[in-house]
């Protein structure tokens, strides 16, 4: 017996570090960027196959405790232990703000489930896949999970939770990845002992979660530009809490230099992707094309 699941990519438009405070935020799912899950009967002990680790899934580093935690969680509910391989296909780059680890916690959720014989409902899958966020990043909002699980725009709210925002934007989304491991636990550590010391960090937190709501509505109203020069302002605010790198904030002059509408860090900062909010197609390759030394790769999405 097999079973498998397939998760896609996210990336956050708006609103990373203050969603953790209780303000909204909008993020989307990358569907061009996926892993799939499969898990399998085996003899002897239970397995892991990934890109990065092949060997017993109880022995792995550290940075798989969440899974971990997925697969012990699943057991304890089934009431039994069966030896499984666990085998993870397909690539989304980790540590770069992408939601690599929420895809595989959800992926991992929903398969070992189906193996098992859970009934597990929605709300069940979103709150394992939460707390195995929790393990990895120290302090999850639950966007990241939403996201991966949603077919459309995710808009979240801690006290609403996830709602589906349908339609476009009419604008063109320039994805760059910086090459550079993001660090999201660090990064939320270090902006929470920002905010216990300085009210002005506060302040601008508050500003930062009202943004989100602003391109909502931009959103909505299909004004690019409205929502590019929130993009604007939300990275002069994360580059202030420190999340921004010398790398990002050349490849954002060079973005506003070529025509972008906004551009920003997206995810945790110190490294990761940054995106740009481009007007059309030819824009986003002429900005592409200019940071090709900075990145390690790119994407380029119709919103």
């Amino acid at each position: 017996m097999q079973t498998s699941c397939t998760a896609h990519g996210k990336v956050i438009l708006i609103g990373e570090h203050s969603v953790v405070y209780g303000y909204d935020a909008l993020a989307m799912p990358i569907k061009a960027l996926h892993i799939t899950t499969s898990v399998e009967e085996t003899a002897g002990t239970t397995w892991m196959d990934t890109a990065l680790y092949h060997g017993p899934f109880f022995e792995a580093p550290d940075d798989y405790n969440g899974l971990k935690y997925v697969v012990r969680e699943l057991c304890k509910r089934a009431g039994k232990e069966i030896p499984v391989k666990l085998t993870y296909t397909g690539e989304i780059p980790i540590e770069r703000g992408l939601g690599s680890s929420a895809t595989v916690a959800l992926g991992t959720t929903k398969a070992l489930s189906q193996f098992l014989g859970l009934k597990l409902t929605e709300q069940d899958i979103m709150d394992i896949t939460n707390h195995a966020e929790t393990i990895n990043h120290g302090k999850a909002s639950g966007l990241d999970a939403a996201t991966v699980n949603s077919e459309s725009l995710v808009f979240f709210s801690k006290q609403a939770g996830p709602q589906a925002l349908e339609g476009t934007l009419g604008a063109i989304l320039l994805i760059m990845d910086t090459g550079d491991l993001g660090n999201t636990r660090e990064a939320v550590t270090m902006v929470a002992r920002l905010l216990e010391k300085s009210p002005a960090a506060k302040a601008d937190m508050q500003r930062l979660g009202s943004l989100a709501d602003q391109v909502e509505d931009a959103w909505v109203k299909q004004d690019p530009a409205a929502v590019g020069t929130c993009f604007n302002e939300a990275q002069t605010i994360l580059a202030s809490f420190g999340l921004s790198t010398p790398k990002i904030d050349q490849m954002c002059q060079i973005a506003a230099k070529d025509g972008a509408l906004g551009c920003k860090l997206s995810g945790g900062g110190l490294g990761g992707i940054v995106i740009a909010l481009c007007k059309d197609g030819a824009s986003a390759r002429k900005i592409a094309a200019d940071c090709h030394d900075l990145i390690a790769h790119h994407w380029i999405e119709e919103i």
